[in-house]
């Protein structure tokens, strides 16, 4: 185990060294002069020429990558153009709302998609097994920014249950800052609960069909014990996957209903970012996104070995 660990975390730093080198290389080459959008487009050709050179933007592309390479090994990913921030300041800031939507949503999602999923191999070919199927593929198909706007209008505008927008640390609301967390986590938790339960249903009715659950039933076990002890822990290989995937794909992927709910996570960061030209602050959103997802990859094949002690890694 402690050899294949090393050498997944060696495979790391090629993957991490590719999105980097594509990273650098597709911000840098996005049309538009950041410079310009700092200073405005009425500044001086003088003033654009100065601030190229202080920000080390009139040097060879080449140049620029290997120092910015060397100091991201570092952690330092230089300073944001737009906030006059350290980025890696900015990021451990924005981390903080995406973290709770994305947390909030992923618990949602599991337990959602697994009762629905249980329920659908359980009552297979029956109401339930069809409702939850049209459920599922309901969460899966709707698009996220169409959700957030109807759950927005329903329970925010109608009800006035929740804000309409907006978002306060816990640290100065307390417990009222998920109220903030809440409706941008339920949309969220749509697309990841569908997408559970239709692997829960398809992994447990083939674990159902072995020999050794009829043995279970035979010997008048319930059917609380035969679903749970044993259909559903030997089912949980495929469903762990799809749980490590979107999660990685909730911290990094949360852009679009940050923008809606006007939450200040990093995707709304990475959204800002894109619009100012802020080169600084879209890179280290990407390499963010990407170290999540292989990260997160990792521990996920990790925890087979848990799961199915037959597994060993070399």
């Amino acid at each position: 185990m402690r050899n294949y660990i090393i050498k997944r975390i060696l495979l790391l730093i090629p993957i991490l060294f590719i999105v980097a080198l594509i990273a650098f290389f597709i911000t840098n080459l996005m049309p538009g002069d950041p410079v310009r959008v700092i200073l405005g487009n009425m500044a001086a050709e003088a003033e654009i020429v100065r601030v190229k050179a202080s920000l080390g933007l009139d040097q060879p592309l080449i140049v620029r990558f290997f120092k910015w390479l060397a100091n991201i090994v570092r952690g330092n990913f230089g300073d944001s153009l737009y906030l006059n921030a350290p980025v890696s300041q900015v990021l451990a800031e924005r981390i903080r709302p995406t973290f709770l939507i994305a947390v909030f949503a992923e618990v949602f999602g599991i337990t959602a998609g697994l009762l629905l999923g249980i329920l659908a191999a359980v009552k297979h070919r029956k109401f339930l097994d069809q409702f939850s199927i049209t459920i599922s593929l309901f969460g899966i198909s709707i698009p996220s920014f169409w959700l957030a706007l109807i759950l927005m209008y329903i329970f925010s505008v109608r009800l006035g249950w929740f804000p309409v927008s907006g978002y306060e640390p816990f640290a100065e609301a307390g417990l009222g800052t998920f109220k903030y967390i809440v409706l941008p986590a339920v949309t969220l938790a749509f697309m990841q609960a569908g997408l559970i339960a239709r692997m829960t249903r398809s992994a447990m009715l083939d674990t159902l069909k072995h020999d050794y659950i009829r043995t279970a039933k035979s010997k008048g076990l319930s059917t609380y014990s035969i679903v749970f002890k044993h259909a559903l822990k030997n089912s949980m290989l495929p469903i762990i996957t799809v749980i490590g995937h979107n999660f990685a794909v909730l911290l990094g992927g949360t852009w679009i209903v940050e923008t809606i709910f006007v939450i200040p996570g990093t995707g709304f960061m990475a959204i800002n970012a894109i619009m100012r030209r802020d080169i600084p602050v879209i890179q280290a959103s990407i390499i963010f996104v990407a170290l999540i997802y292989v990260v997160l990859n990792l521990l996920v094949d990790l925890s087979y070995a848990f799961l199915n002690p037959k597994i060993r890694y070399q």
